[in-house]
């Protein structure tokens, strides 16, 4: 019954205000820790920039790449600002999720990709900070490292599009509910939620059981 009871509005936005609050949480943290992957790789670029100081090919290299990931940081504090500015409810919280929708449709989108290129430069850098070899960085297998390089961007972009995904559909129901006056499709999220919880801890579970199976197999196989 209280699925299709219609309520007041104000009832309603304090209802969903949390709800709503928790959908965008993780893709607000998720811009945040992109910022810290690009100092990150800003440091680790300023580091390999002495080091491979007599190098003209990997300056180059690093600088473009030093380049880029400025331009990816401040997109991500112009698209963090934007977040946070539609956080507030002046507007009423109807046009505030109308403002955050059209901000995952576009911003956050174009940040998605921008955030999956970063981790393949953290990676980078920080291989060539490792693997220095006197000002010098060789590449021994081309071919897979750009195939693994791929691989990255295309693993981050896609965990990154399942999380929006999710936030985007949540933020939806709860726009559909505001404008009906009701909760069907709110309870009927938090019903789909505690299955979805229930399949990542199995995921989780299964992946962990895999993961220290493989190191017992080769401890069992090591001289």
């Amino acid at each position: 019954m209280l699925k299709t009871h219609r309520f007041e509005r104000s009832e309603l936005e304090a209802f969903l205000k949390p709800r709503m609050s928790r959908a965008a949480r993780p893709l607000h943290l998720n811009v945040l820790v992109s910022i810290v992957v690009q100092i990150a790789a800003m440091v680790l670029i300023g580091l390999n920039l002495h080091g491979y100081r007599s190098n003209p090919i990997m300056l180059s290299v690093l600088g473009v790449l030093f380049a880029l990931s400025v331009l990816f940081m401040a997109y991500g504090v112009f698209l963090l600002t934007r977040l946070y500015d539609s956080s507030c409810y002046a507007s009423g919280f109807v046009d505030t999720i109308k403002k955050r929708l059209s901000l995952y449709r576009l911003h956050y989108e174009a940040w998605m990709w921008m955030m999956a290129v970063s981790t393949a430069i953290l990676a980078f850098v920080l291989n060539a900070w490792t693997d220095n070899d006197r000002g010098a960085y060789r590449i021994n297998h081309p071919v897979f490292f750009v195939v693994l390089s791929l691989l990255m961007v295309l693993l981050i972009y896609g965990t990154q599009k399942l999380a929006q995904l999710w936030a985007v559909r949540q933020m939806k129901v709860y726009l559909n509910d505001l404008e009906r006056d009701v909760l069907e499709g709110t309870h009927q999220l938090e019903d789909a939620r505690k299955w979805r919880l229930l399949v990542v801890a199995i995921v989780f579970i299964a992946l962990v059981a895999f993961f220290v199976w493989g190191l017992i197999r080769h401890g069992q196989f090591t001289p």
